[in-house]
């Protein structure tokens, strides 16, 4: 079970199908990722679980390419959105991990930021919470879990707060270049305008979103 990305991919729809790849095998799968959250469901508070649904048999989808740094460039920039007093990269470093702001940020959970959800978190389900927690996802692989409704609006406040880019500008970038190591700025605007794009599909529709990293 697991899907396969030549770069990454911010995918909006059934998990079964994010993880199937194809119609067979999500339908192969969709029983066992419904038996999956139902048991994350009963795991968690009762306020976030009881939003936990949405329809696993839809029909509906949505996917954007992020680049090979365009993920890694709006993490980076929603950081640096928090932090005035420090410049904004040339190109995209090869891994945020790399960084001691990141590394501080990260060992913090993340919790001063305006972001937290956009820069913790790989998959995000439907709803509105502002917790996150970290579990298996249904291929076994655990992940840092958030909402899509707060990462909707986290995107919204992000571009709000650097490029103020309205819609048709934002759809325009998602053709930006984001090769690893490439220009900071050009990567960032693709990762915003993929995530949101994305997320405002997956809030839409009530469907999970899941980023899926080369």
């Amino acid at each position: 079970m697991g899907a396969q990305a030549l770069m990454a991919r911010a995918f909006a729809g059934p998990l079964s199908r994010h993880f199937g790849g194809n119609p067979a095998d999500a339908l192969r799968l969709r029983a066992g990722v419904e038996a999956w959250r139902a048991d994350l469901r009963a795991s968690v508070a009762a306020k976030v679980g009881e939003q936990l649904a949405w329809d696993e048999a839809s029909d509906e989808a949505f996917a954007a390419d992020l680049g090979d740094s365009g993920f890694l460039a709006v993490r980076l920039l929603g950081l640096l959105a928090d932090r005035a007093e420090l410049d904004w990269p040339a190109t995209v470093p090869p891994l945020l991990e790399l960084d001691r702001d990141w590394r501080e940020a990260a060992a913090a959970k993340f919790a001063r930021s305006r972001y937290g959800q956009l820069l913790a978190c790989t998959i995000w389900l439907p709803g509105d919470y502002p917790v996150t927690f970290r579990v298996p996802m249904p291929d076994g692989e655990t992940a840092e879990f958030g909402s899509v409704g707060v990462l909707h609006d986290q995107l919204r406040w992000l571009n709000q707060r650097t490029f103020q880019a309205d819609a048709d500008v934002l759809a325009g970038w998602r053709d930006n270049a984001a090769p690893a190591g490439g220009e900071f700025v050009a990567a960032a605007q693709r990762g915003l305008a993929a995530m949101t794009a994305a997320a405002a599909f997956a809030q839409q529709a009530r469907l999970p979103l899941v980023v899926t990293l080369p």
